[in-house]
């Protein structure tokens, strides 16, 4: 059991945090930067930041001297509510970027020529 929860330990923090710690630097793949904005990247980064953490609560928490069930308990209230905000923090970037492309292009559309409706 000890064994199985250091190697949750150093495999989750080698997934997850180069990822997170990329993505607050701004690094992302090309298409993900062609329909995202820096700071939209960055908070989903944080977002990032905070499921490695949620993943680490469980392996904290077997170490801790709760009873197992009390840990249990306690490990899947506090990740659920992880995630949640995660996912919170996630769907408003997603947001914020569908509302700034929306802000945007009725801008676009008013700097195209008019031609009184008839087809050019």
């Amino acid at each position: 059991m000890f064994l199985w929860l250091w190697l949750w330990l150093i495999g989750w923090s080698a997934f997850a945090l180069p990822l997170a710690i990329a993505s607050l630097r701004g690094w992302a793949p090309m298409w993900v930067r062609r329909r995202t904005s820096p700071w939209g990247i960055r908070v989903r980064g944080v977002a990032l930041l905070v499921i490695w953490v949620g993943g680490l609560i469980g392996p904290l928490l077997r170490w801790s001297d709760l009873d197992t069930e009390d840990a249990a308990f306690l490990g899947f209230i506090v990740q659920v509510g992880f995630l949640m905000f995660a996912a919170g923090l996630m769907g408003g970037s997603q947001l914020g970027e569908w509302f700034y492309r929306r802000a945007v292009q009725p801008k676009e559309l008013d700097e195209t020529p008019s031609t009184g409706g008839r087809p050019c």
